[in-house]
């Protein structure tokens, strides 16, 4: 990141209550960290002039909504950069992805979609073998089970807290009202009341209440800010883990340690050819693998084997399906 765009104090612990809270006003986050209001808007502007923020969004607990969540995993042959890109710019585009992204390491293309069921998966990786099967060298596939949003422990250097939701999770039923109050909120959580009311042709008082619903049922889990690991200095790598001799007590023990990191944004519990998945981001590549030799000195029986790959460009990173653009 270049001089002009360096966080200082201040700007590291608005960002803290951001990623804690996004949708606090910046009359809270200043009494919080001893600023003005005008102060706190005048430095999150900077930051996201300068891409440090790139959107704040809303964690939704789709799983509740009847939503799965399938991860598609592209290894090419015989695609050079132009070509790669056109094909992130492809699921970029598609209506049913959430997390579109280019690596190194493992698997040279990882996309995210939510969808109803699998055979609505199935048809739409089938339509991206039929256009774009030469290139693909290898493929695997994904279901998620259980996956943890965490605050970004490194920016206060403490413990992070979690959200978390699973694919047991009781599922609730909501109107048009509220899918629409949840797609505007996703890609932009720090929207007015007001403006989401305008949107809506309703009251003000009629979607504070629909969002405090929202929030006790479980289904509006956090409000983030999506930060860019490259502006911070960080790069994104994930740990795909292979696992064994696992009983939920152990499981439960991995899943907090895992948690307990600071730089874990996002562990995930999979079904496919592998069981685990750690997201961090991290300062440097040896930071990460100090985090992989923690990870199997502590529980040197239960990770059999484990791959990694390091995030080059993120396309795409939507919460939840159809929802609306946001800065």
């Amino acid at each position: 990141m270049e001089e002009k765009t360096k966080l200082g104090v201040k700007d590291m612990k608005i960002l803290t209550e951001l990623d804690k809270n996004a949708r606090q006003s910046n009359n809270q986050i200043g009494k919080k960290v001893r600023l003005s209001k005008e102060v706190v808007k005048y430095r999150i502007d900077k930051m996201i002039e300068s891409e440090v923020i790139i959107r704040f969004h809303t964690i939704t607990n789709y799983f509740k909504l009847g939503i799965q969540k399938f991860k598609l995993y592209l290894r090419f042959t015989n695609a050079d950069k132009g070509k790669i890109e056109e094909i992130a710019n492809y699921f970029y585009k598609h209506k049913k992805t959430e997390w579109v992204v280019t690596c190194t390491g493992r698997w040279d293309l990882i996309v995210g979609f939510l969808v109803k069921n699998v055979n609505e998966f199935d048809d739409e990786v089938q339509e991206v073998l039929n256009k774009y099967s030469k290139y693909v060298q290898e493929k695997e596939v994904t279901t998620t089970l259980y996956l943890v949003h965490h605050e970004r422990g490194f920016l206060e250097n403490k413990p992070s807290e979690a959200v978390y939701h699973t694919s047991k999770d009781r599922k609730e039923e909501i109107d048009k009202i509220d899918t629409e109050i949840i797609r505007i909120l996703t890609n932009n959580a720090r929207i007015l009341t007001t403006e989401i009311a305008e949107k809506l042709k309703t009251t003000p008082r009629v979607i504070q209440y629909r969002i405090r619903g929202l929030e006790k049922k479980g289904i509006i889990l956090a409000y983030k800010a999506h930060i860019n690991p490259k502006a911070m200095k960080r790069i994104f790598c994930k740990a795909i883990l292979y696992l064994a001799n696992v009983n939920q007590e152990r499981l439960n023990q991995f899943i907090s340690y895992a948690s307990s990191i600071s730089e874990v944004v996002w562990p995930q519990k999979v079904m496919g050819s592998w069981d685990f998945e750690v997201d961090c981001e991290v300062q440097d590549y040896d930071g990460f693998q100090e985090i992989i030799s923690n990870l199997k000195e502590k529980f040197p029986n239960m990770i059999k084997n484990h791959e990694f790959c390091i995030v080059s460009k993120e396309f795409k990173l939507d919460f939840y399906p159809g929802a609306y653009k946001g800065l």
